[in-house]
């Protein structure tokens, strides 16, 4: 009888802590795969679906975005905390590609951490020739990385360290699956990021859901990791890090851990009024001038260090 009424007891405890964490959302992502297990996302926050005769694969992507059909009712504004715990793949055992971008005209790139991380060697695609990296810096505790190589094309600047208003847009640029795309989201909450390396302090972030993707395709995100965030001025707002793909969101690393690692190696980056402003019917535009302008970029991670990407 004591030991049931002990039972009783450590029940009612654990339903009262789970009473006090009821706005907190938990679920897995992945770098930069995505999530083995996910609920389904929510109707009324469902992608559009795709025109009904989507381009041919062959066909080289258009310049300005293809017909769409109607779009759906906007999705209710709800902020909400999201706790990320990062699926492990264990050590790095093959070479990678990933998306860079020029911070200025010296040679210095941004991506994201785990795209460079036990890397032997790093190249930044410039002019359509791999520029091997001459040093990585990597944030001691956030998914972000700095790489000195080649001159970079025309440069960025970054929004102010607040975070971003709830539903504001924002549009992440690079190469999801090697192929250039961009997507188009909308910012719904905080996220905290539990690493799954011992000792490592929660990582925290911003998490967008996905409205539409140009050209519009399926499947992961994997090749967007280090690409960045663009507000609707042109200013950067975060490095794309994670993807919940069916739930469709994506979770971006803050200004702050980004500024926090330029001022470890010594880089000014001060707030900017932005560039090329974007929109929901001209992203694609936008993000393909970025990349033929060499401010949006491949990386290569070459893991044991005896191999070369192919001249593109």
């Amino acid at each position: 009888m004591r030991a049931f009424l002990i039972w009783l007891v450590i029940v009612g405890i654990l339903a009262a802590v789970y009473a006090v964490i009821p706005s907190s959302t938990r679920e897995r992502g992945r770098r930069p795969l995505p999530p083995d297990v996910t609920k389904p996302l929510p109707p009324e926050w469902a992608r559009p679906a795709p025109p009904a005769t989507p381009p041919s694969p062959s066909t080289p992507a258009p310049s300005t975005p293809p017909p769409t059909s109607t779009p759906s009712p906007q999705p209710p504004l709800r902020g909400q905390d999201f706790v990320l715990t990062v699926n492990s793949d264990g050590p790095r055992s093959s070479d990678g590609l990933g998306t860079a971008f020029a911070l200025d005209a010296t040679g210095v790139w941004l991506t994201a951490a785990h795209v460079v991380d036990d890397c032997k060697a790093v190249f930044v695609l410039r002019d359509r020739d791999w520029r091997a990296a001459t040093a990585v810096r990597i944030h001691p505790s956030a998914d972000v990385a700095l790489i000195r190589a080649a001159n970079t094309g025309p440069t960025i600047t970054f929004a102010a360290t607040s975070a971003p208003r709830l539903g504001a847009d924002a549009f992440h640029i690079g190469y999801p699956q090697s192929r250039p795309a961009q997507v188009h989201t909308r910012y719904i909450g905080r996220a905290r990021i539990e690493r799954p390396e011992r000792g490592m302090p929660p990582e925290p972030g911003h998490v967008w859901v996905e409205v539409s993707r140009a050209p519009d395709f399926e499947g992961s995100l994997g090749g967007l990791s280090g690409g960045p965030a663009f507000d609707s001025a042109g200013r950067v707002v975060g490095i794309t890090i994670l993807e919940s793909s069916r739930r469709g969101r994506i979770t971006t690393a803050p200004v702050e851990r980004i500024r926090d690692l330029l001022v470890r190696g010594g880089i000014d980056s001060k707030p900017g009024t932005g560039g090329t402003t974007f929109s929901p019917d001209s992203f694609q535009a936008t993000g393909d001038s970025l990349r033929a302008s060499g401010t949006v970029t491949h990386v290569y991670c070459s893991w044991k260090g005896n191999t070369r990407p192919r001249r593109r």
